[in-house]
């Protein structure tokens, strides 16, 4: 089947377009590259998992959202990416649950039924707020 990509420097140059602050593309990059590295076998999915788990927590807007989506296409091929999202949604920072909130309408089924409940009853209130707004997104799309 294979993660399809637009290539290493396509990506990256478009990812580029997508980050607030500047100082902050080499983060982003070295996702790309990391995903190219693993999509091309010449990287391990545990490389690829800490570069982003550094992204999504340190990075800003634009970093952590692109960070994310690297996470859902490389995790077709390699569910056990998806284990990150456990790690993130448990962080001791509300920003980083607050963010995995943000997508939690976008994780694999058995993943959001895990997490969903968590995140709603978080101990922050933005943290929980988000993630029963998504909760809801997810029940009116299944209703239909």
């Amino acid at each position: 089947m294979g993660i399809f990509t637009f290539g290493r420097e396509h990506e990256k140059k478009c990812a580029a377009r997508y980050v607030r602050d500047p100082s902050q593309v080499p983060l982003l990059l070295t996702v790309v590259d990391a995903a190219h590295d693993l999509i091309e076998g010449k990287g391990p999915v545990i490389d690829f998992v800490a570069v982003c788990r550094s992204a999504f927590v340190g990075g800003g807007t634009g970093v952590w959202e692109n960070t994310e989506g690297w996470i859902r296409k490389c995790s077709s091929e390699h569910p056990e990416v998806l284990e990150l999202w456990r790690e993130l949604a448990a962080h001791p920072k509300a920003e980083i649950r607050f963010r995995v909130a943000c997508i939690l309408n976008d994780l694999p089924r058995g993943m959001f039924e895990e997490l969903s409940g968590q995140l709603v009853s978080d101990k922050s209130k933005k943290v929980s707020k988000m993630a029963l707004a998504r909760t809801a997104e997810v029940s009116a799309r299944d209703a239909t």
